[in-house]
Order: structure tokens, then C-alpha cells, then sequence
């Protein structure tokens, strides 16, 4: 017996402990003009991500100029003072680009050749600094119709497009900023003068209200140059004042009936509050949206899918903004299947985590996943870049990552239940159908 105590014994001693949680180094600073800078090296591979983060999306827009950040967003990809075709200028050393506009902020970036960081400095602060000289009429109108045409491609004429819409109409309320959502009313974006996106540039997308990130093959005493070179010359913009609106509370059932032409199946969706990102109990909200509507082993893709039969497909999220996000189930119907059938099947669902909670496997394979997908981001510095960006901008702390993993690592049954019994209230929410046209005109007329 005592042989094989310790033969066990030392078998423990010779498994391989846990990988310590990942932590992404870094260097922050500030140049005098108010541009934050947060430098990462990773020699790993010969490439670098610059990665701009400006403090500003919808939430600072005001009422009749909705879309105006991501109209800049797009905007800004055109050409500066001394850059004409900053994309080919991109494509040509072996680069590439993008951006992206949400609820509170517009990011740019590229990976580039490590020999080719000195051009994507200089194209980011021609983003930065030289834009104005150049915004004319004729750019602006091109633009707004691009926007236009965005918003009737991906909602207007996509499946349950417009659904997403009148959900934030529904959760923020004029004259809430995040009311028609990122994308805009086609109007106002048509409405736009010159002088209005004069102005709008002139206020968010100087240096004060921006950080700029590198993440990659570089050499920081080299960065530092380069960025004070291209950087340091460009002015201070306004002071610009972190938007202070409170979040429109839901105080009763909002039943909505959306009829979309383009819908084939109908399709169910309970809409909640939610929470600010980075709140103390995001955590376990993602792992509830996770155990309910996240593949194939979870509670509404067993029950309504694979028991059932009644449905497509399913989803839970739990969505989290600065200004107070949402948290959303739902599913689409099979053919023959009816959004009430999908309702009280979900609410089945939520009715049974309330009241029995969830189980630690299912809450340990939620935080697997999501820790597995975010430490597998991180193998991209482009990834990384953009994470160091997110913990400035919200935390104003890059080096989070640690605390971040940590809070998902406490997460238990017992915390997923309360957040279930406390942010998905039976008399407080939206319940969103919607249906085919041809279907909601047949209800209609009976």
C-alpha cells in the first residue's frame, strides 16, 4: 500500500501545472498633444499592427445626426493632403487595412512589413491630421451614399435586418445617441452637410481623443521617434466630454410584431436591459448566454431543436456598452412552427435556470470557451493590438488581460443563477415576432 501511495504520489508531483494565465507587456505613454501610446514587441514574426482607437461612435452622437461616426469611419479612408490612394499606398508594401465603427468607438488598422512601419505611421496621423484639407462636397456625397447603401444591404434587404433596428429604437428611445443604432437613418446621413462633418471631425478625431497601438517586430526607441515625428506635430483637438446619458429602463412587456419581406421562418426573440461593459457581473452573463444558446450542447439547441423540432436554430448574448447594453434570446422556427411555440419553450428554459439553476459542467465548459477563444485571439498581434486598445479606452489599464481571465475563472452555478433571477424579469422585457410579410398580412385581415 505505501508502495503505491507513493508511486501516486509521485505521479501527481509529475503532471504539468496549469499554464499561467497569458499577460500581453507593454509600454504606455502620452505625448504632449494628448495621443496615448501603448508599444508591444513580439519578434516573433517580421510584421507589425498599428492598431487607432477614437473615442467616439454612436453614443456621442446627437439628435438628427445618427451614423455620423460610422459615415466618418468611411470618410477617413479616403484621401489626405499628401496621401491620394492610401489603400493602394497600403497594398503596395505588402500591407493590409481596415476599420470599423460601434456603439462607442471607431478603430483603424494594418499589419505591415516590420521595414514598412514607418509608412503606416505616416498614413494613420495623415488619418489623423490632414483629412480636413481635404473633404469636399463631391467626397462626402460619395460617402453618404456608401453608408446608404450599407444600411439597405445588410438591414433593410437582409433577414431579420430590420428586426435589430427596431430593437434599439425599442431600448433607446430618442433622444438616446444609440437610437438607429451604428448604421444610421438614411435620411440623416443624406442630410449631412459639409459643415456639419467639418465640425464633427474637428471635435472627436484629434490626438487628445485617440490611442494609438503597436503590436509586433519593432524596436521601441525607434517607435518612439517615428511616432513623435509623425504624431507629436498634430495639434490637440477639444477637450471632448465622456458621454453622460442614462440608460432608458424597460418598465413593462413591449410585444412587437416586426413583418419582414424578406423573412422566410418566422422567428421569437425575448429582449432584456443589460449591463455597461466591464461591469462586475458580465462575466456571468456571458457564461448564462453561453450555457442557454452557444452550440450544440446547450439548453435551447437540445429542447428546441433536437427534442422539439420546432426550431432552426438559436441564440443568447449578452451585449454590453457604455451607455447600457442588452441581453437577448431567441430562435427561428422550423417550417409549420409558430413564434408561440418558440416562447414558451424558451421561457421554459429561463423558468428552469431560475428556479434549478445550472450545473458545473455546463458552467465550466461556457468558461472554457470563452477563454479559449480569447487566448487563441491572442495569437495575432493584429488580436492583441486591438485588446490593449479596448482595455484603454474602457479601463483606461492595457494590461488587464490577467484581471479579465480572472473574473471569468470566478464565475459559478450559484452566480449564473442570480444573474438569471435578477436580469431576465418576466414583466420587464421586449417580446420581439417577427414574420414573414405575407403571414402578418394573412393575421392582420382575419
Amino acid at each position: 500500500m505505501l508502495v503505491r501511495v507513493i508511486a501516486l504520489a509521485a505521479a501527481l508531483c509529475a503532471l504539468p501545472a496549469r499554464a499561467a494565465d497569458p499577460e500581453i507587456k507593454f509600454e504606455k505613454y502620452r505625448l504632449q498633444n494628448g495621443l496615448t501610446v501603448i508599444l508591444s514587441e513580439d519578434r516573433r514574426l517580421p510584421q507589425v499592427s498599428v492598431n487607432v482607437w477614437y473615442h467616439v461612435g454612436a453614443a456621442n452622437q446627437t439628435p438628427g445626426r445618427s451614423g455620423f461616426a460610422h459615415l466618418f469611419e468611411h470618410l477617413m479612408f479616403s484621401s489626405t493632403k499628401h496621401a491620394k490612394d492610401p489603400d493602394q499606398i497600403l497594398e503596395s508594401i505588402g500591407g493590409s487595412n481596415n476599420g470599423s465603427t460601434n456603439f462607442d468607438r471607431t478603430n483603424y488598422y494594418e499589419t505591415v512589413p516590420s521595414n514598412e512601419l514607418p509608412t503606416a505611421l505616416w498614413q494613420e496621423s495623415e488619418r489623423m491630421g490632414f483629412m480636413l484639407p481635404t473633404l469636399d462636397q463631391e467626397k462626402l456625397r460619395i460617402q453618404r451614399d456608401v453608408v446608404s447603401n450599407e444600411r439597405r444591404q445588410r438591414y433593410e434587404n437582409s433577414p431579420y435586418g430590420l428586426a435589430f433596428i427596431r430593437t434599439c429604437d425599442l431600448l433607446y428611445p430618442q433622444p438616446h445617441p444609440y437610437y438607429d443604432c451604428v448604421i444610421g437613418n438614411i435620411a440623416e446621413i443624406q442630410a449631412a452637410s459639409l459643415d456639419d462633418v467639418r465640425q464633427f471631425l474637428l471635435q472627436y478625431y484629434g490626438p487628445n481623443n485617440a490611442s494609438l497601438t503597436l503590436v509586433g517586430d519593432f524596436d521601441s526607441n525607434t517607435a518612439r521617434q517615428l511616432i513623435d515625428k509623425y504624431f507629436g506635430p498634430i495639434p490637440r483637438g477639444p477637450d471632448v466630454p465622456k458621454p453622460e446619458v442614462k440608460q432608458p429602463l424597460l418598465n413593462s412587456v413591449v410585444r412587437e410584431k416586426v413583418e419582414d419581406k424578406l423573412a422566410q421562418l418566422p422567428r421569437f426573440e425575448f429582449i432584456w436591459n443589460g449591463l455597461k461593459q466591464y461591469d462586475d457581473e458580465e462575466a456571468p452573463g456571458d457564461v448564462l448566454a453561453d450555457v442557454l444558446g452557444s452550440g450544440r450542447t446547450s439548453r435551447l439547441y437540445q429542447s428546441l431543436v433536437l427534442k422539439a423540432q420546432v426550431a432552426s436554430n438559436v441564440d443568447a448574448s449578452d451585449n454590453t456598452e457604455s451607455l447600457g447594453g442588452w441581453i437577448s434570446i431567441g430562435a427561428t422556427a422550423r417550417p409549420g412552427h409558430t413564434p408561440e411555440e418558440l416562447k414558451t419553450l424558451i421561457q421554459a428554459a429561463i423558468d428552469d435556470v431560475k428556479q434549478n439553476g445550472v450545473t458545473p459542467e455546463e458552467v465550466e465548459r461556457a468558461k472554457r470557451k470563452i477563454l479559449a477563444g480569447r487566448v487563441r485571439g491572442l495569437e495575432r498581434a493584429a488580436a492583441r493590438a486591438d485588446l490593449l486598445n479596448e482595455y484603454e479606452a474602457f479601463l483606461g489599464n492595457p494590461g488587464y488581460l490577467p484581471r479579465d481571465i480572472a473574473r471569468y475563472r470566478a464565475v459559478t452555478p450559484q452566480s449564473v443563477q442570480a444573474f438569471a433571477k435578477k436580469w431576465l424579469p418576466e414583466d420587464r422585457r421586449i417580446e420581439m415576432e417577427v414574420v414573414p410579410a405575407s403571414a402578418g398580412k394573412k393575421e392582420a385581415s382575419r
